[in-house]
């Protein structure tokens, strides 16, 4: 059953603004940001889920909010949740400081996008960056499912440790490949949509009953969530804005036809 939102005034906001949506979600009604074409998918996805945890507020009768004030709020949670550390020794204080300062200043990056390097070993598999970093601070997972299969071992022992940078640059360098480079090409070419199936039977198992975290796949960020079992991507465009029972797309197939559900997961 469609369950009408209540009437909402538009957001005086200066800037590049995103429309949010009312959707029910564990008992309550919250809103969560949507995406245009071009949006800043991770800045987005970290904001939703912070929202359906309730840590980040945005009023309920907010139409629209600015980047800027994404930006800010989710440096204030950055302070807040990290302020802590009374108890803690003094090099940790220091260390844990600096990363919160490089955390704040690469928060703008998220509104374009970010680069991120996959290892193909784990779900939870990636080159560290200080975006990367953003991600811990805020104590938000970030996962992927471009993983190889260890059963596949001439494919795993071609693959080992290396990022997708590292493989790539060795695909393009000048010269025959080798057997294991040809492994290498076979692999990024069968999973050209930086998913496998023993990627996603990991994310079915990896994550804990009514996780959120970020999903990463193919250059965009998703807000992931499991419910009983099963993982679904929040979805968060904007064409899903006057689509009440569009609220969580399933996530149980590498390729195939999607099923969505409302907020309440029905």
């Amino acid at each position: 059953m469609a369950i009408p939102a209540p009437s909402r005034r538009n957001a005086t906001v200066k800037g590049r603004v995103h429309k949010t949506k009312l959707i029910p979600f564990l008992g309550r009604r919250t809103p969560i940001i949507l995406q245009d074409v071009n949006g800043p998918c991770p800045l987005i996805a970290i904001c939703n889920a912070l929202l359906l945890r309730n840590i980040l507020k945005l009023d309920p009768s907010t139409a629209e909010v600015s980047q800027d004030e994404l930006v800010r709020l989710v440096t204030q949670q950055l302070l807040d949740s990290n302020s802590n550390i009374k108890n803690k020794d003094a090099a940790y204080v220091k260390n844990q400081q600096q990363n919160i300062v490089d955390a704040i200043d690469r928060l703008p990056y998220l509104k374009t996008g970010i680069d991120v390097n996959i290892k193909f070993s784990s779900i939870k598999s990636f080159e560290f960056t200080r975006e990367c970093a953003i991600f811990d601070l805020l104590d938000i997972s970030l996962y992927h499912g471009w993983i190889v299969d260890p059963q596949d071992r001439n494919t795993s022992v071609a693959i080992g440790s290396k990022s997708y940078n590292v493989l790539m640059s060795e695909l393009v360098a000048r010269g025959p490949l080798t057997p294991q480079q040809r492994k290498v090409q076979e692999f990024l070419n069968s999973s050209a949509t930086q998913l496998t199936n023993y990627g996603l039977s990991c994310l079915q198992r990896g994550l804990k009953e009514r996780e959120l975290c970020v999903f990463f796949r193919n250059n965009h960020f998703s807000t992931m969530f499991k419910y009983e079992g099963q993982l679904y991507l929040l979805a968060s465009d904007e064409v899903f804005l006057n689509e009440p029972d569009y609220a969580w797309e399933k996530f149980n197939k590498v390729n195939g036809d999607t099923m969505y559900v409302s907020g309440d997961f029905k």
